[in-house]
């Protein structure tokens, strides 16, 4: 699958977010602000994917063509990392279609989430007070 296009309309949406962060009058509008630059963020994470995609097929191809070297040492080397080189070219390639996904429009809101001990007697009493949540709340956030 050719994501190059869909990659250069994600660059240009990169610089125009920039431009815009470039603006001294930007935060003037807080929530406008905080969309902007969760979207450069997630934009700048896909794009470093994307680089890191890049450099593992320009490597895959470098080595399949080490591979096929009249240095017998430099080509069993070689054909030796073809294999996990392709297996982290196609996890980058899986990684990079899912930050192309659209976003949920739920994704980023927050959440109440109580832990209590239910069925289970004491096992589950001990899972309830040793349970730390992956960020603190706070009611300032």
């Amino acid at each position: 699958m050719d994501l190059n296009s869909l990659i250069q309309l994600k660059r240009e949406r990169l610089e125009q977010l920039e431009r815009e962060i470039a603006d001294p009058r930007l935060f003037d509008n807080r929530k406008r602000a905080e969309e902007i630059m969760r979207e450069r963020a997630s934009l700048t994470d896909l794009l470093e994917k994307w680089r890191e995609l890049e450099a593992a097929r320009k490597q895959l191809d470098d080595n399949r063509e080490l591979a096929t070297s009249r240095d017998v040492e430099i080509a069993a080397m070689a054909d030796d990392e073809i294999p996990e080189l392709e297996r982290r070219v196609v996890d980058l390639e899986r990684g990079v279609q899912v930050a192309l996904l659209p976003t949920d429009q739920t994704e980023e809101r927050d959440a109440i989430v109580e832990v209590r001990a239910g069925t289970g007697g004491n096992e589950a009493a001990i899972f309830a007070a040793d349970f730390k949540p992956a960020a603190k709340w706070s009611p300032y956030n």
